[in-house]
Formats: structure tokens, C-alpha cells, sequence
């Protein structure tokens, strides 16, 4: 019996006259209303406040096991709480009880524990999405899909993310992810939030590009990857002609929505390109395309491109900084051009574009890299800092400067620098050993290794990890470990430089002719190991430490004596490893006519 005023409902009463009189279905429409408001209000303070994604799902799941406790509890007890509790409704909400503690230890796991079918970096790159510590004005420009139906589009597509990519690269309040980090995931099959996750990043844009006679259709969205929601989308279906205006469009609704000032990379603000030449424009972008891959042919078929570019319209600012980058880069990736030569046209053509465009962070760059081979750090620097201030987010910039600061003496600045190249293009080859050769410098061994093994993942067969973390263990005295990684890096350059490797660990391991292999090591000719067909895998960086480890001093010091001072000796010359012959005449004397500053024979050499 029930003391309720109101009528009584019988067994043969509609089920859902049933549920409305004990109330059930008033408690799970005032529950539901009230989890979905609590809920809107948890998803605005975490977007505000930059508060962990998690939090965000663990409250819908403890909403979600709460609704039908919530049911159970107003079936039983919804007239008036006048039913006893019986022993089926205890066992029915413990079971809830425990369903829901399952749910939660199911999410708590996956959280912590990696598949074994899958890298723990997946993991690691969940729980890094939702760290605080990314910026809310921090993105990733994605490589926007090549929908023409013609491969030989691709460029086109790649060209358009780069330059909007680049335009975004100049706002000083925006971190962008730089495109050797962001064009790795091309063609892949990720969650935004886990692309953002490794990039550090809280927005990403990606979008397609169609494009068909004279005519190009753009889509483009932005999506913030801690909500995973789009923040903005938009397509453009406009004349060929008009592809400038679409890139400035796009560069400045991002502007709008991420509430930063962005300016066209003319300077003038009224167009993402400095030129109306389409013919022109298409070059540059091949030229772009090209500079990114960073190696001999490409880089030659770069410095073509950007040449014809310059034909077709000579006022082309960009091309001229894209042709200065490709000098004052190509001497260390071939031998068909001499440094001399090399930089003296990297000179020449960002000079021309700063008379064009005196903004133009390209140019300053070039000249600050084409200063420090000149042995002209300080106005290198100023060069790079001046490309920094009008580029912040162009990673190569502050691995230039990083690079310059070590043979200054300034390590802390170096430091900073390439760990701001590091953070700003994660999966840059480059950037990670020049930030792991760094650390040997410094004589940190360990977190040398830490540095570079992550783009193992990603780039096994890239030999300048490989390179470096074998290094790493040699120079710690590990054979047994720094073998494998000298084999790799043998493997993956071929030529026959497999035998040098052989040869290198007999000598060290006291099993071949230790002596007439360090003589043919110290007679290595310059730039040898630029020349695939030289069957020589090691460089200035390489042999002088070779050298010492080998216990040929005197070899060591004819070798650096004898050699030209390349940014690879310089490096070398500042390890540790160097201390046996560091107070030597002979070195400090090339250390002076190299302009570094050896703050270890500061305090070894009193």
C-alpha cells in the first residue's frame, strides 16, 4: 500500500503510466537536463582555462553510470520513498556500481598502458594533447589534398599550405608548426588530435585544392584539437588568377579566429605572394617544393625553378630569397659548386631581394648563414635575429643561430635556440642532430642520444640520427652499442662504405692494422663524403675525434691543420674528446684562425 495522495496505478496499467508514477521519467528528464548543462558548462571553463581533455570525458562517463542508478533509485522509491529496499534492488545497484568501476578502470588503463600492437608514442601523444602547457595560439598547416585527379599537381596543393603557412610564420603572437614537421604526415590516416598531439600544437588547418584549366577550388578548415570541434571552415571556388587573394583570405581568418594581426608577406599587406605572375608564381612553388627535400638534385632543380621564376617576373621578391637559400645551403649537400661560389650567389640574390623587399626574413637568413662560413659571427647573429624577428616561427632560422652561438662561446644561447628549432619543427631530420651534436659538445653523451632517438620512429632510414647516436656511444667508450648504428648509417649511404666501418671498429677493437687505417682516415680528402661515389662516410666532424680515439694525436693535429675550416671542423674541434691536443700550439692556432671561441681551453690550458 502506498500513502500517496495520488490514484493508484495497478499491474494492468501501461507501462508508462507506470514509470511516470513512480517518477522515473520526470528524474531521468530533470538527471539528463542537468548532465547536459553541467556538461556545456565543464567544456567552456576547460576551453577558457586550457584544462585537460580527460576531465572532460571522465565527467561524461561518471554522468553517464549515474543515469541509471538515478532510474533504479526513482523506480524504487519515486512514490513518496515509501518502498523498502530489497535485497534484488541491492544486488542490482551494486552490479551498476561495479559497471561503472569497470568502465573507469578500462579508461584509466588504456591511459597509461600501450598496446602491444601499437608504439607507446601513441599513448604518449594522447596525454600530450591534452597538456596544459600548449598554447592556444599555437598551429599546424597540414598539406593541403591534391583533389585535381593530376599528380602533377601535388606541388600546386603543397604550394598553397607553404604560403599560408609562411604568411602565418610571421604573426610574433602565433607558433607555428614548421612544414618539415607538418608535411610528414602527408598522405596519412591520423586523428587531428594526435597530429596536434606530436606537433604541440592546439590548432590545425588542412583543407583540398582542385585544380582544373583556369580555374581552383579551395577548401580550407580550422580545428581546434582539444575540442576537436571546427572553429572555421570555408571554400573558395574562384579563377586562377585570384589564387593570391584566396591564400591572403584564408591566412587572415585564421588571424581573426585565433585573434592575432596578420600581415601579407609582401609587407604591403595586400597579398599573401609579392607577385601577380602566375606563371611565376607556379615556379616558386616548385622551387619550395624542391629546397624542402634537401638534396643534391633536388636542390639544383630548386635553384632552377626559382631562376625561371625570377625570369618570368624579376620584381619576385620571394624567388630571390628562395634562390638565396638554395645557395647558401647546396655546398653541404654536393660537390658540383665550391663554397666560394656557392655563397657568393646566395649574396648576390638576397641582396636583390632586399632591395625589393626589405622585409623579406628569407634574405637576412641567408646572408646570416653565408657571415657564419665567412667566419663573421657577430654579424651573422644580427643577420639571424633579424630574420627571427620578422619570421618567428621559421624553424630553420633558429637552428642557424643555434649553430653560430655554440662556436661563440655561447652555449646557453645555443642551447635556446636549437631547442626553440626543436619545438617548433619536431620532426625536423636537421634540427635534431644539430641539437644532438650540440649536447656532444657540451659532453652531455645521454641526452644527446634522448634527443635524436625519437625520429627513429618516423625516418630509420635517414642517416643523420643514425649518425649522431652512433657517435654518441663510440664517444662513451661503447663499441658494442655504437656498431649497430655505424652499420645503419653504412647501409643506408651504401657506395661501399661498409667496409670503412669494418675497417674503423677492427682498429678500435685492436684486430686490424690500427695505424695504416688511421693514415688513410687522416688523408681523406676535403668534402670527400659529400660524393656518394667516394666511398667515404666520414666528415670534419667525424675524423679529427676518429683520430684521438684511435690514440694518433699527431695525425689528429696534422689533419686539423692541414684541413679548411668548415662549420664540421669547428664542431668537432670544441668536444671533449678533443682535451689530449687541445693546449697543442698547432690547435690553438687553427682555434684563432677559426675565429671560435674554446671555452674548454679556458680552463684546461692555464
Amino acid at each position: 500500500m502506498t500513502t500517496s495522495d495520488a490514484p493508484a496505478v495497478s499491474a494492468q496499467d501501461g507501462v508508462w503510466a507506470r514509470l511516470r508514477h513512480r517518477k522515473v521519467v520526470q528524474w531521468g528528464i530533470v538527471y539528463s537536463a542537468g548532465a547536459w548543462g553541467l556538461l556545456q558548462g565543464i567544456a567552456y571553463v576547460s576551453s577558457t582555462f586550457d584544462w585537460p581533455r580527460q576531465l572532460q570525458q571522465v565527467a561524461t562517463l561518471t554522468l553517464l553510470i549515474g543515469l541509471p542508478i538515478v532510474l533504479v533509485t526513482a523506480w524504487y522509491h519515486g512514490d513518496k520513498g515509501q518502498q523498502r529496499v530489497t535485497a534484488a534492488e541491492l544486488v542490482i545497484i551494486a552490479l551498476l556500481f561495479l559497471l561503472g568501476g569497470g568502465i573507469f578502470w578500462r579508461y584509466d588503463r588504456a591511459s597509461h598502458v600501450a598496446s602491444p600492437a601499437a608504439p607507446s608514442a601513441e599513448v604518449t601523444a594522447a596525454v600530450s594533447a591534452a597538456h596544459p602547457s600548449v598554447s592556444a595560439r599555437s598551429i599546424a598547416v597540414l598539406p593541403f589534398v591534391n583533389m585535381s585527379g593530376d599528380p602533377a599537381n601535388e606541388y600546386f596543393s603543397d604550394g598553397i599550405s607553404e604560403e599560408i603557412l609562411n604568411v602565418l610564420a610571421r604573426v610574433p603572437d602565433l607558433s607555428v608548426a614548421a612544414r618539415t614537421s607538418s608535411f610528414q604526415f602527408k598522405g596519412e590516416k591520423r586523428d587531428v588530435e594526435q597530429i596536434a598531439a606530436q606537433l604541440k600544437v592546439r590548432m590545425v588547418l588542412e583543407g583540398s585544392v582542385r585544380k582544373q584549366a583556369d580555374r581552383v577550388r579551395i577548401t580550407a578548415q580550422l580545428i581546434d584539437a582539444q575540442t576537436g570541434f571546427h572553429v572555421w571552415s570555408e571554400t573558395y571556388d574562384r579563377e586562377l588568377k585570384d589564387i593570391f587573394a584566396i591564400q591572403d583570405e584564408i591566412a587572415r581568418a585564421i588571424g581573426d579566429e585565433l585573434k592575432v594581426r596578420v600581415v601579407g608577406a609582401a609587407g604591403s599587406g595586400s597579398s599573401v605572394s609579392g607577385t601577380k605572375n602566375l606563371k611565376a608564381h607556379d615556379l616558386y612553388l616548385r622551387g619550395l617544393a624542391l629546397w624542402q627535400v634537401r638534396r643534391d638534385n633536388e636542390l639544383w632543380a630548386a635553384i632552377d625553378s626559382f631562376q625561371q621564376a625570377i625570369a618570368a617576373d624579376p620584381e619576385f621578391a620571394e624567388a630571390w630569397g628562395g634562390l638565396a637559400l638554395c645557395y647558401a645551403v647546396i655546398p653541404d649537400y654536393t660537390v658540383r659548386i665550391s663554397y666560394s661560389d656557392a655563397y657568393a650567389n646566395a649574396r648576390q640574390a638576397a641582396e636583390r631581394a632586399l632591395v625589393i623587399d626589405a622585409t623579406l626574413a628569407e634574405a637576412y637568413a641567408a646572408l646570416g648563414n653565408v657571415e657564419s662560413s665567412d667566419l663573421h659571427y657577430e654579424t651573422a647573429v644580427a643577420l639571424l635575429k633579424r630574420a627571427i624577428a620578422l619570421k618567428p616561427s621559421f624553424a630553420s632560422f633558429h637552428q642557424w643561430l643555434g649553430t653560430t652561438l655554440m662556436v661563440t662561446g655561447r652555449s646557453e644561447e645555443s642551447r635556446a635556440s636549437l631547442e626553440r628549432a626543436a619545438a617548433l619543427d619536431p620532426r625536423s631530420l636537421i634540427v635534431a642532430s644539430n641539437y644532438s651534436s650540440m649536447l656532444l659538445i657540451a659532453g652531455r653523451n645521454a641526452d644527446a642520444i634522448a634527443a635524436c632517438e625519437p625520429t627513429l620512429e618516423f625516418a630509420p632510414e635517414s642517416i643523420l640520427c643514425v649518425s649522431t647516436i652512433g657517435r654518441a656511444h663510440l664517444l662513451d667508450g661503447k663499441l658494442d652499442k655504437a656498431r649497430p648504428y655505424y652499420d645503419q648509417w653504412a647501409r643506408n649511404w651504401g657506395k661501399g662504405t661498409d667496409r670503412q666501418v669494418a675497417e674503423l671498429f677492427d682498429a678500435l677493437e685492436g684486430k686490424g692494422d690500427r695505424k695504416a687505417f688511421a693514415r688513410r682516415l687522416a688523408a681523406i680528402p676535403d668534402r670527400s663524403w659529400n660524393d656518394p661515389e667516394s666511398g667515404n662516410l666520414f666528415s670534419d666532424w667525424d675524423i679529427p675525434a676518429l683520430l684521438v680515439q684511435l690514440g694518433e694525436q699527431e695525425l689528429a693535429l696534422q689533419y686539423i691543420h692541414g684541413t679548411s675550416g668548415s662549420t664540421d671542423l669547428a664542431w668537432s674541434m670544441l668536444m671533449p674528446m678533443m682535451d689530449p691536443i687541445r693546449c697543442d700550439p698547432r690547435f690553438k692556432d687553427k682555434v684563432a684562425k677559426m675565429k671560435i671561441t674554446d671555452t674548454r681551453a679556458a680552463k684546461l690550458c692555464t
